[in-house]
């Protein structure tokens, strides 16, 4: 889902001038608030679209357009088959599953559809130390 738009808004930077950021959002509240913000920052049609919609159960409203797609839902599998009829030819597939759980479910159904080149990468956590740092006052 679009969540608090970080991750729309990063994709919207890397695709200007020319591309566009579909971007779904379940929780009504939720895609206001992101509408707003996206607005806010300029970051409106046709570079950002968003739209509230349960791409599980609805699917993407998009047909071969999409050279991407990248999910961050609790069930990503149940959004995949509407995933792969809304992406081109040899379009690039990620989903954000914090629980390995996720990822087998996520995994058998793309190889249920004979999606191919499949790749899991764990992202593990580093720690830092953060410290409070006071520059002087300019004059």
């Amino acid at each position: 889902g679009t969540g608090s738009g970080a991750m729309t808004t990063a994709m919207a930077r890397c695709v200007w001038p020319r591309g566009r950021v579909h971007t779904f959002e379940f929780n009504e509240t939720r895609a206001k608030k992101a509408r707003d913000e996206f607005e806010m920052n300029g970051l409106v049609a046709p570079l950002v679209t968003l739209k509230h919609r349960d791409v599980c159960s609805d699917g993407f409203g998009l047909d071969r357009v999409a050279d991407a797609i990248f999910l961050d839902l609790p069930e990503p599998w149940l959004a995949i088959e509407h995933a792969v009829s809304a992406c081109k030819h040899a379009a690039l597939f990620c989903s954000y599953s914090p629980c390995i759980e996720q990822v087998q479910k996520t995994v058998e159904k793309l190889r249920e559809l004979r999606c191919d080149r499949i790749r899991t990468t764990e992202i593990r956590e580093r720690a830092f130390k953060v410290e409070e740092v006071s520059f002087p006052e300019l004059p």
